[in-house]
């Protein structure tokens, strides 16, 4: 490790009532391979891994950085984990780290010689080794000298690369709850019996306000959202990471009592609203993120998974719910959880479900501006800017937001010198496709002074597209995670005489990523600009990585050409 890289040299293990840790050692060597220091359990810090929106967690963290002041060094450490439970196995990812070299790394799973597992190797290359003894067995798995792998942008999942050694069992036994499974059909069976179904009571009151909201209502869609408008109002998000080891939701009562819960409390909540109106619905388990990462289909295991969100099988309109915000409208899922495999729990048992993907063509960025270019090179006018399907979220949080801290988000989100905003407005237009539509009055001060007698002013003013770095021997698939459709029409006033002397333009450029277009041109005292740039999503080989760069960087040159105009 150098210093850059130093915190990558943190052991940090997890544990709690289930999970005790029996040994942890480890030494440190400098840059030419001589011990330098030793530690041991008594060395790491201990504290409570409670973060600061979690209730009634139990889980607990040791920690430990050796206090080295001359770079490289490498650190050796091995721990052993007790388990006193079978259900969830943590998985070993030796290589978990960007720019981390691994010089060896050993993984061995023991348990009773008569205990029946599965075991998911991924992009291990040879053979674990198998031993028996004692009335036990086990397995170990080691890679030696795997070099540091470099980052590249526009990677694709790890877990598509890197080596994951995940080991789940047969039958086994959580909390004095016992249960077998071997795919997903079984382990959401189990879950929804041990885990779910007697969750879903409700007060009598409540039951009440139900049937009151959704009476006349003459469809079912109708109803859940309904449904769902007053979960938004009634509940808040708090982690709760209590029942069953966490797995278990707070009962819908209880929500319903305190007005909070988790994932799995809320979903468990709106589930329990529906049931009263005779909808059903399915609690899902998803793995959450802005990267989208799939349950893996062929091997069923109780530690994938993130997140839990609803599902509502509508006839030929299944609708899905982000149960934990208070933002997203009914139906909308987000990037958090979109176009990804999700496991559902049902009565009948588990079903692997596929979560919606918004289009590129939908998935919209429209901006229309007018503004103003007085003598000093000032701007001022109006923006308007709509965002829909995929891009519904891009200033969802602004939106949220008011006041001093409404303009500190808009200047980071528009982030142009000066930039000043007035009149402030969002609107919200739900349906299959939701649509945020964002405007205000804008001053852009000093943004396109005189030099010299001429005017020199960047059409682009905010959305100019990045420049994605260089990568020499890339190595990796070239992933875009989500498409998307940007326009951009945007018209300057300009003062009586000043006109252009480069020249309008017209710039067009399109390949396997996607599709650029841009275009000036002087009418009258106007000055037009558009722009509409389509992004492709999906998986593309190593080498067209260079091809890839070029797009993008061609479009970061357009982006930010000039205009030149004198009188």
């Amino acid at each position: 490790f150098n210093k850059e890289g130093e915190d990558k040299a943190r052991l940090v293990i997890y544990y709690n009532k289930q999970t005790v840790i029996k040994r942890i050692s480890g030494r440190v060597f400098d840059a030419g391979g001589f011990q330098i220091g030793k530690f041991t359990q008594r060395d790491f810090k201990d504290e409570s891994a409670v973060n600061n929106f979690s209730l009634y967690e139990d889980t607990r963290v040791k920690h430990f950085l050796p206090a080295v002041t001359a770079y490289p060094y490498t650190v050796e450490y091995a721990y052993e984990l007790e388990l006193k439970q079978n259900l969830i196995i943590p998985a070993w990812r030796p290589d978990a780290y960007w720019n981390v070299a691994v010089q060896y790394s050993e993984y061995t799973f023991t348990c009773g010689e008569s205990d029946d597992i599965r075991v998911n190797d991924t992009n291990y290359a040879g053979e674990p080794v198998r031993s028996n003894g004692d009335g036990r067995k086990s397995i170990t798995w080691n890679v030696a000298n795997l070099p540091a792998r470099r980052y590249e942008p526009y990677s694709p999942d790890p877990e598509t690369y890197k080596i994951t050694v995940k080991v789940a069992p047969v039958n086994f036994s959580y909390y004095k709850h016992e249960g077998h499974y071997s795919n997903w059909e079984e382990l959401g069976k189990w879950s929804y019996d041990a885990l779910l179904a007697d969750g879903l009571e409700l007060p009598e009151a409540t039951t009440q306000v139900v049937r009151k909201l959704v009476e006349g209502l003459a469809s079912d869609k109708e109803k859940a959202k309904v449904l769902y408008e007053y979960l938004q109002r009634k509940t808040r998000y708090v982690s709760v990471q209590i029942g069953i080891g966490g797995f278990k939701p707070m009962a819908a009562k209880e929500v319903d009592r305190l007005g909070y819960g988790d994932c799995k409390g809320l979903v468990n909540y709106m589930q329990a609203l529906l049931k009263v109106a005779s909808i059903p619905s399915y609690y899902c388990i998803v793995e959450a993120g802005s990267a989208k990462r799939n349950i893996q289909s062929d091997f069923a295991s109780m530690e994938q998974g993130n997140h839990i969100i609803l599902c509502v099988p509508l006839e030929n309109d299944t609708t899905w719910l982000e149960c934990t915000s208070q933002r997203l409208p009914f139906g909308y899922l987000g990037s958090f959880t979109d176009d990804r495999t999700v496991w559902a729990c049902t009565p009948t048992g588990g079903q692997l479900l596929r979560t919606p993907n918004y289009p590129v063509a939908a998935s919209t960025q429209h901006r229309q501006a007018v503004l103003v270019l007085a003598e000093d090179g000032t701007l001022t006018g109006k923006m308007e800017t709509a965002f829909a399907a995929g891009q519904y979220e891009n200033h969802l949080e602004i939106a949220g937001s008011n006041g001093a801290e409404q303009i500190k988000l808009l200047k980071k989100a528009y982030d142009v010198d000066y930039i000043d905003f007035r009149n402030i407005d969002y609107q919200k237009q739900s349906g299959k496709i939701p649509m945020l539509v964002e405007t205000f009055e804008v001053t852009l001060p000093k943004y396109a002074p005189e030099n010299g007698g001429q005017v020199f002013l960047t059409a682009n003013i905010v959305n100019r597209q990045p420049n994605v770095p260089a990568v020499k021997d890339r190595k990796l698939p070239v992933y875009i995670n989500r498409g998307y459709t940007d326009e951009d029409q945007i018209t300057y006033v300009l003062p009586d005489g000043l006109n252009l002397v480069s020249g309008g333009w017209k710039e067009e450029i399109e390949s396997r990523f996607g599709k650029y277009q841009a275009t000036v041109e002087q009418m009258g005292n106007q000055l037009r600009y558009h722009r509409k740039f389509v992004l492709n999503e999906g998986t593309f080989p190593a080498e067209q990585y260079t091809e890839f760069s070029a797009f993008i960087n061609r479009i970061n040159m357009l982006d930010n050409r000039k205009a030149i105009l004198a009188n």
